[in-house]
């Protein structure tokens, strides 16, 4: 079975490759939507970003700071030191005990264990990237999500 910490650690590595991919593209990429009034691809980036904030404010009470919307390759590549700061500090609680947490935000509290918070942030952030290759595919773009996967990451690890 894989481990909380070995998806985590993946999911940190596949944020890399994204915005990585994204610190090389044209600017107009950012702005690509799958609908009207659907969130451009900048927004779903930052919200990536954004989310994994709120997962570590859950985790270790450490409040979010206001991004900067991802609009070009510049601001991308910014984002991949902070990305991968976050990340670690996902991957760092991993090893915690699963403990009950009470996270209040904005006047609601909410209850969850720390294996609950760090799994969501795994599904979280493949969901958006999933999204995210949608919207480029039906613009003529390719984001290979398969080359982001967990074969190809573990392959690598081995290597």
């Amino acid at each position: 079975m894989i481990a909380l910490e070995t998806s985590l650690r993946h999911m940190a590595w596949s944020n890399q490759k994204v915005f990585t991919y994204f610190s090389q593209v044209p600017e107009h990429i950012f702005g690509l939507r799958a609908a009207e009034g659907e969130w451009p691809v900048g927004q779903l980036l930052t919200h990536l970003m954004g989310s994994t904030e709120w997962y570590r404010y859950c985790l270790t009470g450490e409040m979010w700071t206001d991004l900067k919307p991802i609009t070009s390759g510049a601001v991308a590549t910014e984002y991949l030191l902070v990305m991968a700061s976050l990340d670690q500090v996902l991957i760092d609680q991993a090893v915690l005990d699963d403990e009950d947490l009470v996270i209040v935000a904005d006047g609601e509290t909410i209850k969850a264990t720390r294996s609950l918070i760090l799994s969501q942030a795994v599904v979280h952030a493949a969901e958006h990237k999933g999204q995210i290759a949608t919207i480029l595919k039906q613009h003529g773009e390719h984001l290979d999500l398969d080359y982001l996967d967990v074969w190809v990451f573990m392959s690598e690890q081995n290597n």
